[in-house]
């Protein structure tokens, strides 16, 4: 997000953890002409290690020296405290992932409390998949759009069952009921969203669709 005197950033990918194959995002940046000193602000919408493993590199030394890294308060209340002992080896490898970039980062990671976040950005409350899992609507003018992060990871069953769960999901009683929630809102508002999961372009409206929705994906053209 780029605007007259702030570039920010909503997560930051794998990187990390994905070794030799997580640099997409610096190659991604480096396109847009944006290098990492550039950030100045990162928003973290939950502390899963595809959405942060991307603030460290293989050597866990930070990516993006000069930039704030906002995270929910929720999430480092509890991706920082002691590992669940009911908790799967998945969890507990979330839970490792969370510690590693935890300590590397130490005090830049700042807690974000409420809902003011930056001018024309507000954090959405989506909680269930992660504790605190947020959203961030942002708003310029009369354009706005919802990043809700991983309200959907597998959209052809979750858009016309918004009931469905994935393993993923920390509680998913609350992760459905918000799943429900929020698409039932932005269906009404015909809000534009943004995910980690959905179709490509990644960005697109929801509508109802009997007693489920559809995606419809925002029409794309590329730059000549």
């Amino acid at each position: 997000l780029q605007g007259r005197d702030r570039t920010v950033l909503v997560d930051t990918g794998i990187g990390a953890f994905a070794g030799d194959a997580g640099p997409y995002l610096m190659e991604g940046l480096e396109r847009i002409g944006v290098k990492p000193a550039d950030i100045d602000t990162i928003l973290i919408t939950h502390m899963h290690p595809d959405h942060v493993g991307g603030l460290i590199d293989t050597q866990d030394q930070p990516v993006f020296p000069d930039a704030a890294i906002l995270v929910p308060a929720g999430e480092l209340d509890y991706w920082g405290g002691d590992i669940p002992e009911d908790a799967s080896g998945m969890l507990t490898n979330q839970f490792h992932a969370a510690h590693r970039v935890l300590a590397a980062m130490g005090s830049r990671m700042q807690r974000l409390e409420g809902t003011d976040v930056l001018p024309g950005i507000t954090r959405v409350p989506l909680p269930g998949h992660t504790p605190d899992h947020s959203g961030y609507r942002v708003v310029s003018g009369e354009d706005r759009v919802l990043l809700w992060t991983d309200i959907v990871h597998l959209p052809h069953i979750q858009f016309p069952r918004p009931d469905a769960t994935v393993a993923f999901d920390v509680d998913p009683d609350q992760a459905a009921a918000t799943r429900q929630r929020i698409m039932a809102e932005v269906a009404e508002s015909g809000e534009l969203v943004g995910g980690h999961h959905v179709d490509f372009p990644g960005v697109g409206y929801v509508a109802v669709d009997g007693k489920g929705y559809r995606f419809l994906p925002h029409v794309w053209q590329p730059l000549v």
